[in-house]
């Protein structure tokens, strides 16, 4: 997708507005050669009449009543034309906004994990910047600029055709030299819009990461890692300035030459009385429209193509296509038991094999646990269920249906999860609680709140469930936020539960709490539990011991004690109840 594609996409919704503006921008055009021909008239008239002046007020009167009517409508035209843009670039932008957002959203965990979301959110903003100004600068300059052009050769045709040569050729000078060194800016305007991006993302991770630098009292390593990419930044930003100004240093030469050349024949042609003395104020007036006219679209022209370069980066992210979409024809999932099968199933994370042909049955209804030391699969095969990554090879069935022809949207209803480090929104507790169910009411999720233990501390806050939980929840505790990912899971409702180290960061008290709504919420429902506390899952009705990507063990907590396994030899390392993190 090209940056014109993608524009015409949302211009086209309001394309009557855009060629409304279009037209009226035209009205310059008028400005900028009508008004000398009248002031030719005038003195002409004034001429003719020099003997008698008070004459020529029979003939100036009608001239100045053009004018009066002409300059009136020019100014209805401009207003009008602003008036139209003001309504049409808002919501134009609010389109391309959301249409962006709605894009980026949609990627998979993997895209976040490499690519920073603060760069994200900055190509997003930069598009919308950026997309204002090119129109602006196309529908207002450029195009007028154009036209104005044009007509002016055409008139100064009529008056002499050496002045309209003289004028042709200085505008095509001017186009040529324009043409030569446009590219070249556009390259390096799009060069520095990528560094911007990165220096734009490396200070959101530092900012995101402050109190890590805080602890670690890493200011001024902080602040010599963003200098790094800011020289970089700055580099670009000169190459991109310094070939802008010799564009307008090669116009200038041209310029200068053009007015000698078309002064000098004004003049004689004047003197030996081949053109009048209002044709020679009509031509020196035009001259001196055009030229403001021509030098504001250069100058508009550098902040064009750093526009245009910026959006055309901002753009990429419109061009990365979406790793994880729904199949053609996808049908909604649709959960009965909530049997979960692996189907010779291979999956590769990068450069790692995870897992290979393998092949697992989880009985709906059924609680199985989850255990083996890092990086041996657990949380992978958790995502793979959510469809957070493709798989390489065979199939993941949801009571027979093969997820990968499963809507998102239905696979996601149907599924829930308790992460280990639960995100939350920069919002209120009621809302964070209510993204388990978009039309919950609120006692449901007062309700909700309570299973979880975590209604006590919500009514001790300041504004209750309305309180705001900072970014990413940083005004709570680690338990306090768990819980709150509990209360939003119960409210959820879904059939398949899946529990990632889910009360990890409770106290030994409220983890005994929460134990006991966790029972009642795996009722009825297939449950994945991941563990690195073995005495968590001592209730499961199947343990599933995990050693780089294969299951190497399984059956009950009991069974695989007396076992003496791999299972028994863990039971015995933990320390406190935790599972070491490596082997």
């Amino acid at each position: 997708m090209n940056l014109t594609s993608f524009l015409w996409k949302f211009i086209r919704l309001q394309r009557f507005k855009f060629v409304a503006i279009a037209l009226l921008s035209f009205v310059w055009t008028m400005d900028t050669t009508f008004t000398p021909y009248l002031l030719r008239l005038i003195v002409d008239t004034l001429t003719l009449h020099d003997a008698d002046r008070f004459a020529a007020w029979d003939s100036l009167k009608y001239l100045l009543l053009i004018g009066v009517f002409f300059w009136t409508l020019m100014e209805l035209g401009f207003r009008g034309r602003d008036f139209i843009m003001a309504r049409a670039l808002p919501e134009l932008e609010a389109n391309i906004r959301l249409a962006m957002f709605d894009h980026v959203q949609k990627h998979s965990p993997k895209y976040f994990n490499e690519h920073f979301s603060g760069a994200l959110a900055n190509k997003i903003s930069d598009m919308i910047s950026e997309v204002g100004e090119l129109l602006r600068t196309l529908l207002i300059f450029f195009v007028p600029a154009f036209v104005t052009c044009i007509v002016t050769i055409v008139i100064f045709a009529n008056i002499n055709p050496m002045l309209a040569a003289i004028l042709g050729i200085w505008i095509a000078a001017h186009l040529a030299i324009c043409c030569i060194f446009t590219p070249r800016c556009a390259k390096y305007s799009h060069i520095h819009g990528e560094a911007r991006s990165s220096l734009a993302g490396k200070i959101v991770d530092s900012l995101t990461n402050n109190f890590v630098v805080n602890l670690f009292f890493r200011f001024r390593f902080e602040r010599n890692h963003v200098a790094a990419y800011q020289k970089i930044e700055q580099k670009k930003n000169v190459y991109a300035q310094v070939y802008t100004a010799k564009m307008f240093a090669w116009l200038s030469v041209v310029f200068l030459i053009e007015m000698f050349a078309l002064i000098g024949c004004m003049i004689l042609f004047w003197m030996r009385e081949i053109i009048s003395t209002g044709e020679l104020v009509q031509v020196f007036y035009t001259v001196f429209n055009l030229t403001m006219v021509i030098w504001m679209t250069a100058d508009a022209a550098p902040r064009f193509f750093q526009s245009l370069g910026i959006a055309k980066q901002a753009l990429t992210v419109m061009n990365d296509a979406s790793d994880i979409v729904d199949a053609p024809q996808a049908i909604d999932l649709v959960v009965r038991q909530g049997e979960i099968l692996f189907e010779n199933v291979s999956f590769q994370y990068e450069s790692k094999q995870l897992f290979k042909n393998k092949s697992l049955r989880i009985s709906g209804g059924e609680k199985v646990g989850l255990v083996g030391y890092s990086g041996a699969g657990k949380s992978s095969l958790v995502n793979l269920i959510l469809r957070f990554y493709p798989i390489d090879k065979g199939r993941i069935l949801i009571d027979g249906q093969d997820i990968a022809k499963v809507t998102l949207e239905s696979l996601r209803k149907q599924t829930t999860l308790i992460p280990q480090d639960p995100l939350l929104f920069h919002r209120s507790l009621e809302e964070n609680i209510r993204y388990g169910r978009e039309d919950a009411t609120f006692e449901e999720c007062v309700q909700a709140a309570k299973f979880a233990h975590c209604d006590e501390f919500i009514r001790n806050c300041s504004a209750g469930y309305a309180t705001v939980v900072g970014e990413r929840g940083t005004k709570l505790s680690g338990g306090e936020r768990q819980r709150i990912a509990i209360a939003r899971a119960f409210l959820s409702r879904a059939p398949i539960l899946l529990l990632d180290e889910a009360t990890s960061a409770l106290d030994s008290v409220t983890e005994k709490l929460i134990a006991e709504s966790l029972e009642k919420l795996m009722q009825n429902r297939t449950t994945i539990v991941i563990a690195h506390r073995l005495s968590t899952l001592a209730k499961m009705d199947r343990i599933l011991v995990f050693e780089q990507g294969k299951v190497v063990e399984e059956g009950s907590h009991e069974a695989l004690v007396k076992k003496g396994g791999h299972y028994a030899h863990m039971w015995k390392m933990q320390a406190g109840g935790f599972l070491p993190g490596n082997a």
